[in-house]
Formats: C-alpha cells, sequence, structure tokens
C-alpha cells in the first residue's frame, strides 16, 4: 500500500480556501444559497478566463449561427451558473427532492445478475445524481479522479460518505477489474477530453477523443450500459433519467467494436444535452485534443463544425425569457 501523499503549504492553503467556500455554500437555507452561489458565478465569469473562451468557443462550434451572438452570451451565462449550482448541490445534496424518469429500466437491467455500467455526462445535478443511484440499487461503485490535493480529497469523500456508493479511482484498475467480476453496477462520467489513450468518436456531431473504459469493459464482461442524467428541474429539485439499455454486442473487445459501442454511448447523450443546454458543462475543453494529437484553442474549435445543431424549442423559449443574460429557468 504506497503511502499517503504529505501536505504541502500551496495544499493547506488550497484547503483553507475549500473550508471558506463550504461555509458560504451551507450558511442559511437553500434557497439563499442558490442566490449566492449565483452571484459567485458573476464573479467567476471574470475571474475564470479560459474556462468563458472555452464556453464561447463550444456553443459556437456545436450551435453556429443557430444562435445569435446575444443568445449565445445568455446560454454561456447560464451554463457557468448551472456549474456553480452544481457544486452547491455537491455540497447540499442531501436537500435536493428527486422525481425519477425511466427508474424501471435501471431495474430491470439490475435484476439480470449481470451488473451494469451506468454511463453519465456533466448534465444538471450530477452529483445528487449519484446518491440517487446508489439509492436504487446496490452494491454501485463510482469511478472518479482522485484530487490532486491529499486535504482536499479526504473533504470531498467525507461528503459523499453518505451516497450509499463506494469510489475507485480510476488509476486502480485492479479494482475496477475486481468490481466489474463480481457484477456490482459501475458508474462512469464520460464526457471527458481524454488526451491519451482515448477513442476516437462522434459527441455532438464532432469528433472527440473519448474514454474507452465503459465500452471495452462492457464488451470484455458482457455487461449492459445505461445512460443516465439528473436535470435541475427548480432550486432544489431535480429528475433522474434512465435512457434506454444499450447492449455490448458478442465477439470481443476489438478497436473497432470499442469505437462502435463509444459512439452508441455518446449518441444517446445528444437528445439530453440539446433539450437541457444550459445544464451542460460547456466549459470544459470537451474537444480540445485532436485525433491526430493536436491541440486546438478555442478559436480553432469555434469554426470546426460545418454542420452545426439546431437549439432545441425549450432552450430556445428559455433565452427568449433571459433578460441581461443571467436570469436562469429557476429561482
Amino acid at each position: 500500500m504506497s503511502p499517503e501523499p504529505v501536505p504541502r503549504l500551496k495544499h493547506r492553503f488550497e484547503w483553507l480556501l475549500l473550508q471558506g467556500l463550504l461555509g458560504l455554500v451551507r450558511a442559511g437555507d437553500l434557497t439563499s444559497a442558490y442566490r449566492r452561489v449565483r452571484r459567485l458565478a458573476a464573479l467567476g465569469r471574470r475571474l475564470f478566463t479560459s474556462e468563458w473562451a472555452w464556453t464561447h468557443a463550444n456553443l459556437a462550434m456545436i450551435y453556429g449561427d443557430h444562435l445569435t451572438p446575444e443568445q449565445r452570451e445568455k446560454l454561456a451565462t447560464l451554463a457557468f451558473e448551472n456549474i456553480f449550482f452544481s457544486y452547491m448541490e455537491s455540497i447540499r445534496v442531501h436537500e435536493i427532492a428527486f422525481r425519477d424518469e425511466g427508474v424501471e429500466r435501471l431495474h430491470a437491467v439490475h435484476g439480470l445478475g449481470r451488473g451494469a455500467i451506468i454511463v453519465a455526462v456533466h448534465v444538471g445535478s450530477w452529483e445528487p445524481g449519484l446518491k440517487r443511484l446508489g439509492g436504487h440499487v446496490s452494491p454501485t461503485a463510482i469511478l472518479y479522479r482522485h484530487a490532486n490535493n491529499p486535504l482536499s480529497e479526504k473533504t470531498f469523500m467525507e461528503l459523499r460518505a453518505g451516497y450509499g456508493v463506494a469510489f475507485i479511482s480510476r488509476q486502480n484498475t485492479r479494482e475496477i477489474v475486481r468490481a466489474m467480476q463480481e457484477r456490482k453496477v459501475m458508474g462512469f462520467m464520460t464526457d471527458i477530453n481524454t488526451r491519451e489513450g482515448g477513442v476516437t468518436a462522434s459527441f455532438l456531431g464532432v469528433p472527440a477523443q473519448c474514454p474507452p473504459g465503459p465500452a471495452r469493459l462492457a464488451l470484455k464482461f458482457n455487461t449492459p450500459i445505461l445512460p443516465i442524467i439528473a436535470t435541475r428541474a427548480g432550486w432544489g429539485e431535480a429528475v433522474f433519467r434512465v435512457g434506454e439499455p444499450i447492449e455490448p454486442q458478442a465477439g470481443g473487445a476489438s478497436e473497432e467494436r470499442v469505437v462502435a459501442l463509444t459512439e452508441a454511448i455518446n449518441a444517446a447523450f445528444v437528445p439530453w444535452v440539446h433539450e437541457y443546454a444550459e445544464q451542460y458543462n460547456w466549459l470544459h475543453a470537451r474537444w480540445r485534443a485532436r485525433p491526430d494529437g493536436s491541440l486546438w484553442r478555442p478559436e480553432q474549435a469555434a469554426r470546426a463544425n460545418p454542420t452545426p445543431a439546431h437549439p432545441s424549442e425549450r432552450v430556445l423559449r428559455l433565452l427568449d425569457g433571459c433578460e441581461g443574460g443571467g436570469v436562469s429557468m429557476v429561482g
């Protein structure tokens, strides 16, 4: 067993800052917390200039001229608010009220006794959605990225202690394989820019470097895949949505089969992302790593898509109802 990393002075400073933010978010009732976090999001747009640039670039790439510059600005603002809301909800996760859609699919797949691979993307209230997942099926394990700061890592895991799920570091290959062999329910976030070891598959109509793990494991262990998201329906309210199961084809985990299954996983989320575009994590440089090994800059990504998608009618109505670019659908 490797020794725990020794906290550095930088880690201690970051941890103190984290504790201050936790205190700010935990104070008062949930509605007042959302209002405070919204103000933090407005400040964040000025501080996180790279994320703001990528938000605009990603929206320009995916929607092109189907959004006016004013609409794109409003949608980018709502996307920033959403990320801040999402992190706040992860701290006050037990206060989020859920309703379910399609959860019978989750129970049906779980009842097959073959385990299940849950795939998700960063939409809406994704962290409370993990707790909701753990409340429906057990045992459940979530693959996650270990924090670089050991003090922050301990805090994050303390916050997650009541989820009813286990967390496995994505570097812990042995534990991942063991969980699959034991036919556990395994959860993966799939919309991650994968610079090394990824496979190329379309996401929202643009080639992206994608994590191959969910597809490879599903093919290797003949495990069904279920796409799941948790969309925000209001302040303190969310909908846990379960999509149609995706069955891996027999024949082994060849690279061709991994790519095809990754395409199917990505495709499952396209309608949801377009329908709830204001709740998607456009801040992430999702398409930065290119199949040829190069890295896009935001201005390159913004011009890259010759066939942009149309925003959903729901999102267009939402943007038409925004004033000043910063009024979200809730609260």
